[in-house]
């Protein structure tokens, strides 16, 4: 009986810590509240600090959604400034 009580229990114990890490890879995401100006290689914080996107999607996503902030171009590119 105690074997039956210890394996159910570490069977518990390994579910939970399974179901613990999967649910900490989902967690990742990007804060688009922070992004003042965006440009194709990246873009400045509302502290103006430059930041390259981390991923593609992510200044697909946020040119997409914010046309009044979204310019086509490198930062620094010479040809709009």
């Amino acid at each position: 009986m105690k074997l039956k009580i210890a394996a159910a229990l570490a069977a518990l114990t390994g579910a939970m810590m399974l179901g613990g890490a999967a649910h900490a890879a989902v967690g990742v995401s990007f804060d688009f509240g922070n992004v003042a100006v965006g440009y194709s290689d990246g873009y400045y914080d509302h502290s103006h600090h430059w930041h390259r996107w981390a991923h593609r999607a992510d200044m697909q996503r946020w040119s997409h959604d914010h046309h009044d902030g979204w310019h086509n171009w490198r930062h620094d590119d010479r040809h709009h400034h």
